[in-house]
This record gives structure tokens, sequence and C-alpha cells, in this order.
């Protein structure tokens, strides 16, 4: 590590302790510290973005939301064609999948898996919201960078943390969107 990086890390750990110390209670902080090394590491050198919504514990107070929305949108790229749907098909493959998105497993909607229920369903999603522009930034944004509408959800962040391209998360988009989608054209598995 490039000593200019590391020199802000060093003068921060102290603050992160302190700020540790100051949120939790002496119990969750003897908790920490039976984690060991490993885990105090871990948890001193996580990403400035990732160490506020630990200290916050997922709530972020409301003077720091603004500058915290804007760096997370700073984050997001977009596919080098522009476009923010790709191909459905693709994206089906990529959304059902275990080992890429995963999608299926906290959401409701595909026609392929049982869903979850940890984030909101989908369930025919394209045909519910239509295919407008700012329907599809709204939706590639959000698989891009779901911190970018919603501080420190336990959505992935499939492009912030290099999970999927940009032009794979365009995939998914068409998926969800498109009209001829097999989301949108067949019942979710379970649905009633």
């Amino acid at each position: 590590m490039k000593a200019k990086k590391l020199i802000p890390i060093l003068l921060a750990a102290p603050l992160v302790v302190a700020l540790a110390q100051s949120y939790f209670s002496p119990s969750e902080l003897e908790a920490i510290k039976m984690g060991g090394k490993t885990y105090a590491e871990v948890f001193l050198n996580q990403r400035p973005d990732q160490a506020l919504c630990s200290i916050h514990r997922n709530r972020l107070p409301a003077d720091l939301l603004p500058k915290f929305l804007e760096e997370q949108r700073s984050l997001i790229k977009y596919p080098q064609s522009g476009k923010l749907m790709g191909d459905w098909k693709k994206g089906g493959a990529i959304f059902n999948d275990l080992q890429k998105a995963n999608c299926f497993s906290c959401h409701f909607g595909s026609p392929v898996h049982l869903g979850g229920d940890v984030g909101p369903s989908l369930e025919k999603y394209g045909l519910k919201r239509g295919q407008s522009e700012a329907i599809q930034r709204y939706t590639y944004e959000v698989i891009y960078n779901s911190w970018a509408y919603f501080p420190c959800t336990v959505m992935y962040r499939f492009g912030a943390q290099g999970l999927l391209t940009p032009e794979e998360i365009a995939d998914v988009v068409a998926y969800l969107l498109d009209p001829e989608s097999e989301f949108n054209t067949k019942p979710a598995v379970g649905s009633r």
C-alpha cells in the first residue's frame, strides 16, 4: 500500500475505534474483541462507506445522507454502448444463476425459481412499471449500486463491487423490463 493511502487509514483507525467505543455497549465491544485479531482488522479496515453503515447500524443520520448518496451515485458507471437495456435472455441467465447474481434468492418474481422475500417482489416488474428511460435508469442504477438509493441496504452492489459488468447489468435490466421477457410473460414460481 502506498504511504499516502496508509496515512489516512492510520489516522482514521483511532477515530473508528473511538466511534466504536462510543457507539457500542461494553458487552458488544467485548464481543468484537473476542472475535480476535482478524475480525478486528476486518472491522477496522472497512471501506469508509461500509464503516459508516457499521458504526450507525445501517441507519445513517440525516445530516450524513446527502454526501453519502452523492458519493454512491458517483460510483455508477454505464455500458459503453449507452444502452441501459441489453439482452433479456442473457439477463435471465444472470438473474437466475446462484453463482452469478442470484437475484431470485431475495426477490420474488422469477419464472424459474421460487423467490425470496428479503427484497421487494419484482413480479411482472416491467409490466407494472413500463420501459421509460427513467425506469431503465432507475433500475440500472439500483442494480449497479443500491446504496445510491437505499443507503446501507443488504442488497449487493453489483457494479460498485465488481460483481457484474455494466453490460451484464443492462442484460438484467432487460430481463426485468422487456415486455417479451419470460420474466414478464410467464408466471412467477409460487404465484397464485
